[in-house]
C-alpha cells in the first residue's frame, strides 16, 4: 500500500510539473536549435511585442518608467536600472520579473487578480522566457 502511495505522489508532481511547463505554449515559431545564436530582432522583440509594449511603450504612463519600444530604449532602462545584465540572465530583473516570485513588484506580464487565482492568468511560455534568457547569455546583442 505504502508503495502505491509513493508512485500516485510521484505521477501528480510529474502530472503538475508539465503542466506548469507547458502553461502559455502558443508560439507558433519552432524551436531553436540547441547552440543557436538568439537575435534581439527576429526572437526578442516580437515577445516584447506581443506581450509588454502593451504597457511598456514610451507613449504609455507606467511606474516603473520602462520603455520597451526598442533596444536603444530598452537600453536605457527604467526606474529599477537596465533590464539585464550582459551575458547574466538570472541576474537580470527582466528575467526575474517574467519569472515566479519577482524580487520586487508583480510577476510580468501584468495580470488581473482574478485570472490568477483562477489559474487563468497568461504568462510567457518556457520557450518566450527561455529565448530571452539565452539572448542575455549570449550578450544581449542588438542584432
Amino acid at each position: 500500500m505504502q508503495k502505491l502511495v509513493g508512485v500516485v505522489v510521484t505521477l501528480a508532481i510529474l502530472l503538475a510539473v508539465h503542466r506548469i511547463e507547458g502553461q502559455g505554449k502558443e508560439s507558433k515559431n519552432p524551436p531553436k536549435k540547441k547552440g543557436a545564436s538568439a537575435s534581439f530582432k527576429n526572437d526578442v522583440f516580437p515577445v516584447i511585442q506581443k506581450h509588454c509594449l502593451p504597457c511598456h511603450a514610451e507613449d504609455n504612463f507606467n511606474p516603473s518608467e520602462l520603455s520597451l519600444d526598442s533596444y536603444d530604449k530598452m537600453k536605457e532602462g527604467g526606474k529599477h536600472g537596465t533590464p539585464w545584465v550582459e551575458g547574466k540572465s538570472k541576474e537580470s530583473i527582466v528575467i526575474q520579473k517574467l519569472s515566479e516570485n519577482p524580487p520586487f513588484g508583480d510577476r510580468m506580464p501584468l495580470n488581473s487578480k482574478k485570472k490568477i487565482s483562477e489559474g487563468n492568468a497568461k504568462w510567457l511560455s518556457v520557450e518566450e522566457l527561455k529565448t530571452i534568457a539565452d539572448w542575455i547569455d549570449q550578450g544581449a546583442k542588438n542584432n
